[in-house]
């Protein structure tokens, strides 16, 4: 009991990387491309129609806690498998569907599916896995799903204009099932339960909770003023995300060839994969806070180019979408880091309390952007509201900051 086996490690993080790139490259962050499409076909609103990924997130981070629990008491591929099962399941089924209840009920059941194989089980598993490197292969693991939004976004795109959005959806659905087979197949909760120690650490008893606890974290309770100023955080840096899915519409409110709304997702997705990678390298080497802080200072910044730039010129809007993409990084990678930092060995309770918060915003986010347009005609209140949440984030996590350093002290 206790050895390392680094090849068996990465295989892990491998087998991650392909299910952060089914549920959440695939299934969420190209999600954007059917919104305008669809919507006309069934003669609805976008906001209208986007409510029903809202249903899907919002279930989901409901669920997050029950997945939590229900990791450490079943295998976790049997869970990945009925997590895959529902939300490829309710995609494929969205090829047939031609009214709005429909997409409703199936976004409920894609949510059922997402709280089993997105966020919270990838990070719980690497956070296992890895003791050192922890966001090196955090950051890995999650880019992949930016990877997933950068390449099937202008696919999905060229198929929706060849063929229609029902053909498009069944190709989204067989190529996430395809992504996530290998970790279906191989993955295994902690390294303990095939003999193997964590990477870079020692071996801890089957199935705890959430991993050995950094040394340099506090010692906090997991219901407290730390907890509450995360879950805003992560409440308001999640909202900014729903900005991206509508990029479509935002071009085309410019003026612009729908192409370069794909370009533009697709451009965020690449700073999503690149941002990821940077933070959890940063995060490495000046921690958490400091990694997000620079995150987010890069989405205000593009934030403010997309509101008053962008509008005048393609190439700009391209570049300040890639910058955009930051945001990404610290939804997906930083809060489970900072989470870790600030909770240690509670790190699954605290953080299934802070995923429900994180489904939430992007829920909320999804459809008020959409209802935004309906009401306005454009998207200038939205990023304005970006741009403000931004801000307050900022603030968030300098108090977060001095809590930490005083409970070290």
């Amino acid at each position: 009991m206790g050895k390392q086996s680094t090849f068996r490690h990465w295989t892990t993080l491998a087998a991650c990387c392909g299910i952060a790139a089914s549920s959440i490259g695939m299934l969420t962050n190209s999600a954007g491309v059917f919104y305008s499409p669809v919507a006309a076909a069934l003669e609805v609103g976008r906001g209208a129609f986007a409510l029903h990924t809202s249903l899907c997130t919002l279930l989901a981070g409901f669920l997050s806690p029950v997945a939590a629990r229900l990791m450490k008491k079943f295998p976790i591929r049997l869970l990945l498998t009925i997590g895959i099962l529902f939300s490829c399941g309710s995609t494929a089924l969205m090829s047939v569907t031609h009214s709005i209840w429909g997409f409703y009920v199936l976004g409920l059941a894609k949510g059922i599916g997402f709280a089993f194989c997105t966020l919270m089980p990838i990070t719980t598993i690497i956070g296992n896995w890895f003791e050192a490197r922890r966001g090196m292969a955090t950051g890995i693991a999650l880019a992949f799903s930016g990877l997933g939004g950068a390449i099937f976004s202008p696919m999905l795109t060229s198929l929706i204009q060849s063929a229609g959005w029902e053909k498009a959806y069944l190709l989204s659905a067989v190529i996430s099932v395809a992504l996530a087979l290998p970790g279906l197949l191989t993955l295994h909760y902690t390294p303990e339960e095939i003999g193997l120690a964590p990477y870079g650490g020692r071996p801890r008893p089957l199935r705890q909770e959430s991993g050995k606890a950094d040394k340099t974290a506090p010692k906090v309770n997991v219901i407290g003023p730390a907890l509450w100023f995360l879950c805003f955080l992560t409440l308001f840096n999640t909202a900014i995300t729903g900005i991206a899915q509508h990029f479509p519409g935002i071009s085309e409110s410019w003026g612009m060839a729908s192409q370069v709304g794909a370009a533009m997702i697709s451009a965020g997705m690449v700073g999503n994969i690149v941002s990821k990678l940077l933070i959890g390298v940063l995060s490495d080497k000046i921690g958490p806070f400091a990694a997000c802080r620079t995150m987010m200072c890069t989405n205000l910044a593009a934030l403010t180019i997309l509101l008053l730039v962008a509008p005048r010129a393609s190439a700009v809007a391209l570049a300040a979408a890639f910058f955009y993409g930051a945001v990404y990084s610290v939804s997906a990678t930083g809060l489970p880091l900072l989470t870790r930092r600030l909770f240690g060995e509670n790190y699954a309770s605290a953080f299934s309390v802070v995923t429900l918060f994180t489904n939430t915003g992007s829920a909320f986010s999804l459809t008020i952007v959409g209802l935004i347009y309906d009401l306005t005609g454009g998207y200038t209140l939205a990023l304005i509201g970006g741009i403000l949440l931004d801000c307050a984030n900022l603030v968030l996590l300098s108090l977060l900051s001095r809590r930490e350093k005083a409970a070290s002290v």
